[in-house]
């Protein structure tokens, strides 16, 4: 919501912004997007040690209103200096996941979506870092995101990528995300952790760490048969699964 003193300025840091992303940004933006716990945060970091991009470092939630807030983008490039180099800005939502009609609308077709998604019985076994002993994800909620960004699969301007492929298939995966992006494999992205502007996140439960399997495939441990049976009761999650060959 838009506060009261923020209004008078908005036509002013809409004409701001825009002149600065016609400017010294002209390149597609890059929208990060998928089910909470799947690896947006992750993704985004690597994708900040890119020189030509920035990132920005909070969830701006530029699709998730009515009306769209791209005045937080705009607020966002104007507090912070552009970098030199870089081209073109990055943002993540994972509920974007949601809203790529509107973004292909808003931007005419003119932007790159990527669309992380990871294996449903892991990403329901998150625990909330504020909230211990809640899960963050409900089985529910993973078959409507995943869903949602399945619709636009075969959209020239989307590409979907697996966590588990990102974790355990590095080289490859960045390549495939960096070719998508029209952007040079550079070294920084090759050592992200070194080069990541984005090491602190609200999603993290501290600091970016170094990439890990350890959270690959915790749903096979037996204490955690009964959550994942709840996800493996939906009808559409068992469909969801199998398309994406995890099942």
């Amino acid at each position: 919501m838009l506060t009261s003193y923020k209004k008078p300025f908005l036509p002013l840091i809409q004409l701001i912004g825009t002149i600065i992303e016609n400017v010294k940004l002209k390149d597609p933006p890059i929208i990060i997007g998928g089910c909470g716990r799947s690896g947006t945060t992750i993704l985004l970091s690597i994708l900040s040690a890119h020189k030509e991009i920035l990132a920005c470092p909070k969830e701006l939630n530029l699709f998730n209103s009515n009306p769209k807030r791209i005045d937080r983008l705009y607020t966002f490039l104007l507090k912070n200096g552009i970098p030199r180099k870089a081209r073109r800005w990055c943002e993540k939502t994972p509920r974007s996941v949601r809203h790529i009609k509107e973004i292909d609308q808003h931007f005419k077709g003119k932007f790159k979506y990527i669309h992380i998604v990871r294996d449903g019985r892991d990403v329901i076994l998150s625990n909330h870092p504020k909230a211990p002993g809640r899960y963050w994800i409900e089985p529910e909620r993973w078959v409507r995101d995943v869903s949602a960004g399945l619709e636009f699969e075969h959209h020239p301007s989307v590409l979907l990528i697996k966590y588990e492929s990102l974790i355990l298939n590095y080289d490859e995966t960045i390549t495939t995300v960096c070719e998508f992006l029209d952007l040079p494999v550079s070294p920084e992205i090759m050592n992200w952790h070194n080069y990541a502007t984005v090491k602190r996140n609200e999603a993290y439960y501290g600091k970016v760490e170094k990439i890990s399997a350890a959270s690959i495939g915790k749903w096979q441990d037996a204490s955690n048969t009964k959550r994942v049976n709840d996800l493996l009761q939906i009808p559409e999650a068992l469909h969801l699964l199998k398309k994406l060959a995890y099942l």
